[in-house]
């Protein structure tokens, strides 16, 4: 098959480095990395981040060998004229301990003034370091901001320099070796419960719920990053199948009426606090959402929420349209639910 054939792998890899090494040229972004004498491994070409068609910043990670090795990431970025900014320092090294699988409250944050060489020169910098393992530097250099975080290692001397042709590094080949103990992938697939099976909607909706919590604890604190249950795939496609029974929607609409209800089911925690502390309304939202999706009740008093959040999620809607939408599905959860706290 093609898709096997590493002759046609290494032709995308060409054609993506070439891509992106025009992008970055056109940019007139430098890059820099780190200096040879201080590197933890070789660098290896970490991403590029785009905004509004500009590039805004390039990444090259220094792998580490073992999960447990050192490992580094450095940014280059600028932001001059652009209507975004960077993320603190903070929530940048927040990101890779997280994904690291460290939790954020069990390690000691303390901050200080550092200096960065670059190519030669030393500037000031912000220095950030959580417990002994993680930490973080970030300095400014004609207008262009240069982000270093490592772990696990720590250099005497924090320099970068100037790649003079980024081109080597952006075709080297990636190898299967992690950048550093990342999220875990996917569970293997398992048996549906039995019980699951009676209520596929509801096993779904309580499913997404705990997952949504769980993911937003990891996104709060770090910790190891949540997974869902192996028989997941299976209840997914049991909820479709049943979807299809109550309302008669052929396999695509019904899938698409599913995500539309734990998509649904997501937002309201991620919204509301009402949603995430109060049990019984949680409950009667949670049923309302099921009878409305599945068509065996539509009328229900959460219609008009539920009618909006279908049009704010509608993949043709213009971005002005589905603002308005979104407002309104904020609005009248919100009613609905003060509405139920009266009675």
């Amino acid at each position: 098959m093609e898709f096997s054939d590493p002759n046609w792998r290494k032709e995308r890899l060409a054609r993506q480095t070439g891509r992106m090494h025009a992008e970055l040229l056109a940019s007139g972004l430098p890059v820099y990395t780190l200096v040879p004498e201080s590197r933890p491994a070789e660098e290896r070409f970490g991403g590029l981040e785009v905004f509004d068609g500009t590039v805004t910043a390039i990444h090259l990670v220094y792998p580490a060998s073992t999960p447990e090795g050192p490992w580094a990431d450095v940014e280059t970025a600028r932001w001059t004229g652009l209507q975004i900014g960077p993320a603190s320092l903070r929530l940048a090294l927040e990101h890779h301990v997280r994904r690291g699988g460290d939790r954020f409250s069990e390690l000691t944050w303390t901050e200080s003034s550092a200096s960065l060489s670059v190519d030669g020169h030393r500037i000031g910098a912000q220095w950030l370091r959580a417990g002994r393992r993680w930490w973080a530097l970030r300095g400014e250099h004609s207008g262009i901001e240069i982000t270093l975080i490592g772990r696990d290692w720590h250099p005497e001397t924090l320099a970068v320099e100037t790649v003079a042709d980024p081109m080597p590094i952006l075709r080297r080949l990636p190898d299967d070796r992690p950048a550093y103990q990342a999220v875990p992938s996917a569970p293997g697939a398992g048996p549906l419960p039995a019980d699951l099976r009676r209520e596929p909607h509801r096993a779904l909706a309580d499913a997404v719920l705990h997952n949504t919590a769980a993911h937003a604890a990891w996104q709060a604190d770090g910790g190891p990053a949540p997974q869902l249950p192996t028989w997941w795939s299976e209840l997914w496609r049991t909820a479709v199948q049943r979807q299809m029974q109550l309302s008669g929607q052929p396999e695509v609409e019904a899938a698409a009426a599913v995500r539309g209800m734990t998509s649904q089911l997501a937002g309201l925690f991620h919204e509301f606090e009402w949603f995430r502390s109060d049990a019984e309304l949680r409950r009667r939202a949670i049923t309302e959402i099921l009878f409305y999706s599945t068509g065996l009740g539509a009328d229900v008093s959460s219609r008009t929420a539920q009618d909006d959040w279908h049009r704010f999620t509608t993949a043709d809607v213009d971005p002005d349209s589905r603002a308005i939408a979104n407002e309104r599905w904020i609005t009248a959860w919100q009613s609905w639910a003060s509405s139920k706290r009266q009675v």
